[in-house]
């Protein structure tokens, strides 16, 4: 490249000197070291080589390089896989049938329980009635008044009907428990019919003080009986 260069400079220094020539005009010769004139279309050749050769060095495309480090070349021996022995063959395992679960042995039903031998009803003996012989009245004889019953008993028209808390003879009040009736509920229904007496709930049939036995719940009111007596109570 330096000579080429060095020929171009030569020849614009040639055209500075001599500026009658054109660029057609036929380069002067140049005296060489050895006495020989070298012709500038060798220069000019030989650049021609040179920037041919550099061309077709950087257009050349730089060889593939294997991306895949592990791959043999194309034309390298496969080597040859020894043969493995082929893999033992699994064992199956020798299962033993499962053992039959034991039967259920039957239990025998209990015996049932002797009944208890029941005894001979004894016949009922009774006693045959024995009338007393009545005695002989007396003529002109009035016959003896029947001695009265006590007070304290209801006469048999008292106790039919219901008599106030204030009506009670003076004795059967005093006999009379203390009771403290709160309240009461009614229904048409006399199993749900009950009376509230000291707290505690007492239906119709049952003692709501020692004697005192609830005959009749009523609205607002209640039937009590005490002594054969009948009497009524507000609540």
């Amino acid at each position: 490249m330096s000579y080429i260069l060095d020929a171009l400079r030569r020849a614009d220094a040639e055209r500075e000197r001599d500026p009658g020539r054109g660029i057609h005009a036929q380069p002067v010769p140049l005296p060489t070291e050895n006495g020989r004139r070298i012709p500038l279309w060798i220069f000019a050749v030989g650049a021609g080589l040179v920037l041919l050769v550099a061309g077709a060095l950087l257009l050349r495309p730089a060889p593939r390089v294997a991306m895949d480090l592990g791959m043999p070349p194309p034309n390298a021996p496969v080597p040859k896989q020894s043969s493995a022995a082929p893999p033992p063959k699994p064992v199956a395992a020798e299962v033993s049938p499962p053992a039959p679960p034991p039967l259920a042995v039957a239990e025998p039903a209990p015996a049932p329980a002797p009944a208890p031998e029941r005894l001979p009803e004894r016949p009922v003996v009774r006693a045959p009635v024995v009338t007393a012989p009545a005695k002989a009245v007396p003529p002109n004889t009035p016959p003896a008044a029947p001695a009265p019953a006590p007070a304290v008993e209801a006469p048999a028209a008292a106790a039919d009907r219901v008599l106030a808390f204030g009506e009670l003879p003076p004795e059967v009040q005093r006999e009379l428990p203390k009771m403290q009736i709160s309240g009461g509920v009614h229904s048409d229904n006399p199993a749900q019919r009950m009376l509230i007496v000291g707290g505690q709930v007492v239906t119709e049939g049952h003692e709501a003080a020692p004697g005192v036995v609830v005959e009749q719940i009523r609205p607002r009111s209640a039937v009590l009986k005490f002594r054969g007596y009948r009497y009524s109570v507000q609540y």
